[in-house]
């Protein structure tokens, strides 16, 4: 499994079996899982194929594939009952005998003595019978073992569907095959997630730096309200490629500054949670539109409490004043969606928890409720922090799960522009500032 530097990039395709998800019962989640690593090595990603549980169909797709590709990732239908065919039908499209893998089977049944008392089940042995020549790759999740074949010019990786098998067997036992086989050792990743940006935005303003460095791969993604720019060093050691990804990655954190909220699985309230949490600072959000939503993206990640004070949930007016002290004239002559409002609910907020920064989100995110002077989507923030109360005023556009997201979003990264980091002028369509209490 190794390619020269001068040839042409290997071709891989998928094959997904099962009839659940011909139907649609389950989502193929796999596949996509694995072309996000499979692509930053240079693959080429040529076709998936899903097949019911027929045996015919099965054979005719590892047949097409065969003589096509130079890899093909096979996910299903390993299980002990009849339905499961792949691995006879694997057989078949070779050529070749299935036999009983004696080493497999004794390792089934100690797993199974381990765990239960009554002897394994006949029709779990049949998992341990697979096709003459197949190498046996293994699971160290489950019973179905994962193996390899070679049917005409194609490799064949046979893996149970079952995703936290799955990923497991990729992750441990392919992943390093696929990265020997592009002639490297080696692979770096870095996802970062940018917020207030749009997708062809973030393109224009790294592609000087993917211009510069050939030797890393740039991808792009929405993942709604963010967009997320992956970074993938290939190299034929760790260290080069982890030195090739940090020289890339500072780069583009200049670009972005602002923008960049969050890497890898940090989110980007977690990302803000830990910045508060270095200076020392906490947090309270004094919410209305958005229901709550901004707190729960700051309490999603374990040990919140280190940098999240409470939260304040008013939706109706009465409890605006009840709460957090709105005065009813300021209610009745500006209305709930106003920056008046919304600077009295985070100064009311402050008062009341002690927390370093109130954010407030006022607005109205529809489908009605909106009038011509403030349409649906009109969201007034304020940030009530140690030396003055600051307001945005912004309008978003979507429908409502849209609109309260993209305010919750906006609103942490109120907080994120007070604690140090520059503002996104382009996510906000105007700002105000006051010391507190005045307007």
């Amino acid at each position: 499994m190794t390619a020269t530097a001068s040839s042409a990039p290997p071709i891989v395709e998928f094959v997904v079996t099962g009839d659940e998800v011909m139907r649609g019962t389950i989502a193929d989640t796999n596949t996509a899982w694995t072309a996000a690593r499979l692509y930053p090595l240079g693959f080429q990603l040529r076709r998936t194929v899903v097949v019911g549980d027929r045996g015919e169909d099965i054979r005719r797709a590892l047949l097409e594939a065969s003589v096509r590709a130079d890899f093909c990732i096979v996910s299903g239908g390993l299980g002990p009952t009849s339905d499961d065919l792949t691995a006879e039908c694997a057989a078949q499209a070779a050529g070749v005998r299935m036999r009983l893998d004696e080493a497999w089977l004794a390792r089934m049944r100690e797993r199974w003595a381990a765990r239960r008392r009554e002897p394994i089940p006949k029709n779990n042995e049949r998992q341990a019978y697979l096709p003459e020549g197949a190498e046996v790759l293994g699971n160290p999740e489950g019973s179905a073992p994962a193996f390899a074949l070679r049917i005409d010019r194609c490799t064949f990786f046979f893996l149970p569907g079952v995703p936290r098998e799955y990923y497991r067997i990729f992750d441990e036992l392919l992943l390093p095959r696929f990265a020997r086989a592009t002639g490297n050792a080696a692979l770096r990743t870095r996802v970062l997630h940018c917020f207030g940006v749009t997708e062809s935005r973030l393109d224009e303003m790294v592609a000087p730096i993917r211009e510069a460095h050939p030797e890393v791969r740039f991808g792009f993604r929405t993942k709604f309200p963010e967009n997320h720019l992956s970074l993938a060093a290939l190299a034929p050691d760790d260290r080069t490629a982890a030195e090739n990804l940090a020289r890339v990655e500072s780069a583009c954190r200049e670009v972005l500054g602002a923008l960049g909220d969050g890497a890898d699985g940090a989110t980007f309230a977690q990302s803000l949670g830990e910045q508060l949490m270095k200076r020392g600072e906490t947090v309270c959000c004094a919410e209305s539109c958005t229901g709550g939503l901004a707190s729960q993206l700051l309490t999603e990640v374990s040990g919140s409490s280190r940098w999240t004070a409470g939260g304040f949930v008013t939706y109706s007016n009465e409890l605006k004043e009840k709460i957090l002290g709105v005065p009813n004239e300021l209610l009745r002559a500006h209305g709930a969606v106003s920056e008046e409002v919304a600077r009295a609910m985070a100064e009311g907020a402050r008062r009341l928890s002690g927390a370093t920064w109130c954010p407030a989100i006022t607005g109205i995110a529809g489908p009605d409720g909106g009038t011509p002077e403030k349409p649906v989507g009109t969201v007034w923030f304020a940030l009530a922090g140690p030396s003055e109360t600051r307001t945005k005023l912004s309008h978003f556009r979507g429908d409502r799960g849209q609109v309260r997201m993209m305010s919750a979003f906006a609103a942490l990264q109120l907080v994120r522009e007070a604690t140090g980091a520059p503002a996104v002028r382009n996510a906000f369509e105007s700002s105000h500032a006051a010391p507190p209490g005045k307007a």
